[in-house]
């Protein structure tokens, strides 16, 4: 039973380092895909998402926001919460 526990102790371990490593992969993917997205000025971002708020909603628009532009959830939230405003 000792053994049991160790091996998933060990396991455990073993994944955790395994998830952090790739948050911080996805943390850098995240900041080149920025930079390797075409420039569109805020006055068209603000246009398109204005329009997909009005049109297919709040959680779409963070949806497209996040999946198309590469914004973070926190940043599309904030984002679409200032546009409703």
């Amino acid at each position: 039973m000792d053994l049991g526990l160790t091996a998933s102790l060990i396991l455990n371990v073993a994944l955790l380092i395994v998830i952090f490593g790739q948050s911080k992969e996805i943390k850098v993917l995240r900041k080149e895909n920025q930079k390797s997205l075409p420039n569109k000025s805020n006055d068209e971002l603000i246009a398109v998402a204005s329009g997909k708020l009005k049109s297919i909603g709040d959680i779409k628009t963070i949806k497209y926001l996040r999946e198309e532009k590469g914004m973070s959830m926190l940043e599309a939230k904030q984002f679409v919460d200032t546009l409703k405003e």
